[in-house]
C-alpha cells in the first residue's frame, strides 16, 4: 500500500481500485473538454496532518475538467499576487484520509481566468489550526513531477523528493520505461512557462 514501508502498490490492489471505480463510475459517451485541451485547471491539493496544521502540495496547471470544491467547510484557501490582492478565495472542507494517521486532504482544480499566469504569486490555506502559505520564495515543499500519457493524459504516476537530483533521478527512471511520457514539474507555484502549456 502507498503508505506502507516500502512504498508500493500491487497488482491485487490495483485491480480492486479499478474494478470499484468501473462499477461505481459513470462512463462518459462524449469526451471531456480536456480531451480536446479546451480546458485549463489549476490542481490545488494539500490537507492537514494529524496534528491539525494546515499544508499545501505544489499547484499544477492541467488540461483537466474543473472540479470546484463544495463551497462550505472550516477551511478557506486563498490566491493572492505579488501585492497581496486577492485572485480568488474559497471555503471547503476536507475529508479523512482512512487508514493514515488521523489527517485529512483535499484536491480539486479551479477553471483558469485570465490573468492567473503572470499574477498568482501566494497560496494560502487556513483553518482552526492555524495557516499555511505557499510562494515561490518559502521553499515549504517538496517538488513534484506528474507523469502522464500526452495523448489520452491519464496519470502515470505522482514523483516526490526532496532533492532536485532525487526527483531528476526518479524522473529518468519513468521514462526509460516509456520515453513517450509527459512529466510535468512543480515547486509550489506554476511557472509562467506552465500556463501556456
Amino acid at each position: 500500500m502507498g503508505y506502507c514501508d516500502p512504498h508500493w502498490i500491487g497488482d491485487y490492489h490495483f485491480y480492486n481500485a479499478m474494478r470499484f471505480r468501473t462499477r461505481t463510475e459513470p462512463l462518459e459517451s462524449a469526451p471531456s473538454p480536456a480531451a480536446d485541451g479546451d480546458a485549463r485547471s489549476l490542481l490545488l491539493w494539500g490537507g492537514v496532518s494529524a496534528e491539525g496544521v494546515p499544508y499545501l502540495e505544489p499547484a499544477f496547471v492541467l488540461d483537466i475538467p474543473p472540479s470546484p470544491p463544495v463551497d462550505g467547510g472550516n477551511y478557506r484557501i486563498r490566491g493572492r499576487d505579488a501585492s497581496g490582492e486577492e485572485l480568488f478565495a474559497l471555503s471547503l472542507d476536507m475529508w479523512r484520509i482512512a487508514d493514515g494517521d488521523g489527517g485529512s486532504g483535499f484536491a480539486f482544480a479551479l477553471p483558469v481566468r485570465a490573468g492567473w499566469a503572470d499574477a498568482l504569486a501566494s497560496l494560502t490555506l487556513s483553518g482552526p489550526g492555524g495557516s499555511f502559505t505557499l510562494d515561490g520564495e518559502s521553499g515549504l515543499v517538496e517538488a513534484a513531477a506528474i507523469v502522464r500519457n500526452p495523448v489520452t493524459r491519464q496519470v502515470r504516476g505522482i514523483l516526490r523528493d526532496a532533492s532536485a537530483a532525487g526527483l531528476a533521478g526518479a524522473v529518468e527512471e519513468a521514462l526509460a520505461v516509456d520515453p513517450a511520457l509527459e512529466v510535468l514539474v512543480s515547486r509550489g507555484i506554476p511557472d509562467p512557462a506552465d500556463w501556456d502549456r
